[in-house]
């Protein structure tokens, strides 16, 4: 019997040497030779606070602002986008463990209990009509990967995995930008508060005098109208701030993986806080590309969709099985051990659905057709990361320039307005001159409140076109992989229960 075993498992063994894996080969796309003048006014206009020097992996703390790093690092262990996309990754790592699964035989203990009544005719004669069996044996089943459907399937698991991480790492990088831009939006709707509450002080002030004016006969009922209805111009904007400020509250209570009603901003929180970002560092075009997880995420899945097309193939060609047992059989419990109970068989197995040819080469053309779509999608994804940073390099430069402007028009305005104020209380000049100037006091120190919140979000538009942020959790040991599910605890402990 060991020799027949031999002369079944030469061969096999020879074939499954000459096996191969059949489908195309996966060769990663090549990355787009970028040099740095091809962004003029990004990558190498340092002049506007840009340069080439390494990317800064937890960004957000050049900002020095301690609310800040506590509000990001709050959102990567308790979100609820990243907490989806690390369960996507489990879910891929599982997937990809079952898939290397297929290298190994599959079978098991197996206990079976036989009670069969033959036909008279089917009786030999002498011979009992009613047989009993019983049956203790280890089957197994291993599928020799001749044409490679079991090294392709693990292939496309893989590289499905790699693309569920650097989805994750994305969802990581994304979050803390929303988190940095929705906290510097409520920088600049406090600034704004703050603008309005002057300028009010400002007009009601105003319309006092304005009052002692009219009973002193110096102001007619005209001047003093348009006083109030300067005022009221002022004080309309309060309640679009705060519908504008409860908007963004509840905005970072979400990304917190937190429900509005119970969230509340760090305390201590000041429009005055001053912007301190040194030179950003931007790195090159080609770490770039590297870096930016939508572009490994997308590249990941083209490998995927690649080896899916040996996946199908390997449908094409026959599919050779070993199949074998060994274990004890016996007519009755008593007799089943020993020398004489022993059974077992090995038995290759070639299965070829060729009749099926049509069925496969169909699903072949549609793998072919996914692969296409992923590398469509893949070049698509470079070409709109290269879009989104030289848009974000440009963004900064004309925030830099806009604030600049600001600038010099608030200052200007305010000294008017006080000038104006002045004259008037001199006897100089009519008090219209002093309205106008302070309408246009009110409406630059706006403009300058809401040009440094647009500065502050350029800078984070640049990081997260850059692609930082996810590095912080991969080389720190910090928790960063968002909700776990804690809020519905016992659910989540009766989901992830194993027997």
């Amino acid at each position: 019997m060991k020799n027949s075993h031999k002369a079944l498992l030469l061969p096999l063994s020879a074939l499954l040497l000459a096996g191969c894996a059949v489908g195309p080969d996966y060769v990663p796309p090549a990355l787009p030779a970028l040099q740095a003048s091809q962004f003029p006014a990004s990558f190498e206009d340092a002049s506007k606070g840009l340069s080439s020097g390494a990317v800064e992996r937890a960004w957000w703390r050049g900002f020095d602002d301690p609310a800040l790093d506590s509000l990001v690092q709050r959102a990567l262990s308790a979100n609820h986008d990243i907490g989806i996309a690390a369960a996507r990754l489990a879910q891929a790592s599982a997937l990809l463990k079952e898939s290397r699964q297929g290298y190994l035989p599959s079978g098991g203990f197996a206990l079976d209990y036989d009670n069969r009544r033959r036909s008279e005719s089917q009786t030999p004669a002498g011979q009992p009509r009613r047989l009993d069996s019983y049956r203790g044996a280890v089957d197994a089943a291993w599928e020799i990967d001749l044409f490679g459907r079991v090294q392709r399937s693990v292939e496309a698991a893989e590289a499905q995995a790699g693309s569920r991480e650097a989805l994750l790492r994305g969802v990581q990088a994304g979050v803390a930008a929303a988190v940095a831009a929705t906290w510097f939006e409520l920088h600049g709707i406090e600034a704004e508060r703050a603008v309005v509450d002057d300028i009010r002080q400002s007009q009601l002030d105003g319309l006092q005098l304005v009052d002692a004016l009219v009973d002193a006969g110096s102001a007619s009922a005209f001047d003093r109208l348009r006083a109030e209805a300067a005022l009221r111009s002022v004080e309309v904007a309060v309640p679009e701030l705060e519908r504008r400020h409860a908007a963004s509250v509840n905005a970072l209570a979400i990304l917190l993986g937190e429900t509005p009603h119970g969230f509340s901003l760090p305390a201590g929180m000041s429009a005055s806080v001053p912007l301190r970002v040194q030179t950003i560092a931007v790195g090159d075009p080609a770490a770039l590309l590297s870096r930016r997880s939508d572009i490994v995420a997308a590249e990941r899945s083209l490998a995927a969709a690649t080896a899916g097309i040996g996946v199908e193939t390997a449908g094409l060609y026959p599919e050779v099985q070993v199949q074998g047992s060994i274990g004890l059989v016996a007519g009755s419990l008593s007799t089943l051990s020993g020398a004489a109970a022993l059974s077992g068989f090995i038995s290759p197995v070639m299965r070829w659905s060729f009749l099926d040819t049509g069925r496969v080469r169909a699903r072949i053309a549609a793998s072919e057709a996914r692969a296409k779509e992923a590398l469509i999608r893949y070049d698509q994804t470079v070409a709109r990361a290269l879009q989104e940073t030289d848009d974000a390099f440009k963004a900064y430069g004309a925030a830099a320039s806009t604030l600049g402007l600001r600038l010099r028009e608030s200052a200007a305005n305010r000294e008017a307005a006080r000038l104006a104020r002045v004259r008037f209380a001199q006897g100089e000049g009519l008090y219209l001159d002093v309205l106008q100037a302070e309408r246009s006091d009110f409406a630059s120190r706006r403009a300058l409140a809401i040009a440094r919140t647009q500065q502050r979000l350029a800078v984070v538009s640049i990081h997260k076109a850059l692609g930082g942020g996810w590095e912080v959790c991969a080389w720190t040991r910090q928790e960063c992989r968002g909700a776990d599910g804690l809020s519905s605890a016992g659910l989540a402990r009766q989901i992830s229960h194993r027997p």
